[in-house]
């Protein structure tokens, strides 16, 4: 017997468009404006180089933040943990985030 209940758990996009940031030594984030209430998650992809992510509000460096690595399968943070994130290159060369807004 089927559940009626359930629907489409896996996350689909939402429309709203994608957002590309170049990752260089001036730490950025992610601006999207991203206003539509379906949008619940962010799926992140680092490309080109490797970058350096903190989400406390503090500047991310060679010292501080976590090492999200190059051309690994990319992954989904939630809306507002993609709002916090700071990204810097961990590297000599500039890293390439780009971001896909998805719904459940």
């Amino acid at each position: 017997m089927n559940n009626s209940l359930v629907v489409n758990l896996y996350p689909q996009p939402t429309g709203e468009a994608d957002q590309r940031i170049t990752v260089s030594t001036t730490p950025v984030s992610l601006n999207a404006n991203w206003t539509s209430s379906k949008t619940k998650y962010v799926l992140v992809d680092v490309q080109t180089a490797d970058v350096l992510v903190t989400f406390d509000g503090s500047t991310p460096s060679a010292s501080n933040g976590h090492l999200f690595k190059a051309g690994v399968q990319p992954f989904f943070w939630n809306k507002e943990t993609a709002r916090l994130a700071q990204f810097i290159r961990a590297g000599a060369s500039d890293g390439a985030v780009q971001a896909t807004p998805f719904s459940v």
